[in-house]
C-alpha cells in the first residue's frame, strides 16, 4: 500500500486523480476473467473483500507499471473518449 501512495504522490499536479483512474482500470482488467463469471451480488462481495492479503510488492509494480503504460497511451489523447463508437 505505501508503494502506491508513494507513487500517487510522486505524480505531478492532479496525478491521484490522473493516475488513480489508470490504476482502477488494470485491476478491473487484471481480475476481469473472474468479475465476467460473476452475478452482482457476488461481484459486490467480491470487491469489497478482493483476494490480495498475499500480494507481495511484485504485484503492485506490476499493476503500476501497467498503470503507467495506459496512461502514457490515453492521457495526452482524450479524444478517444469523446468520440462516439460508430458500427462497423
Amino acid at each position: 500500500v505505501i508503494r502506491l501512495w508513494d507513487t500517487y504522490i510522486a505524480e505531478p499536479s492532479e496525478g491521484f486523480s490522473t493516475f488513480h483512474v489508470y490504476f482502477c482500470a488494470v485491476f478491473l482488467i487484471y481480475w476481469s476473467p473472474q468479475l465476467k463469471q460473476m452475478d452482482f451480488p457476488q461481484l459486490m462481495l467480491f470487491m469489497q473483500k478482493l483476494p490480495t492479503s498475499r500480494w507481495g510488492l511484485q504485484e503492485i509494480e506490476t499493476l503500476l507499471a501497467e498503470a503507467y503504460v495506459l496512461k502514457s497511451l490515453f492521457h495526452s489523447s482524450p479524444k478517444h473518449l469523446a468520440a462516439p463508437l460508430q458500427a462497423l
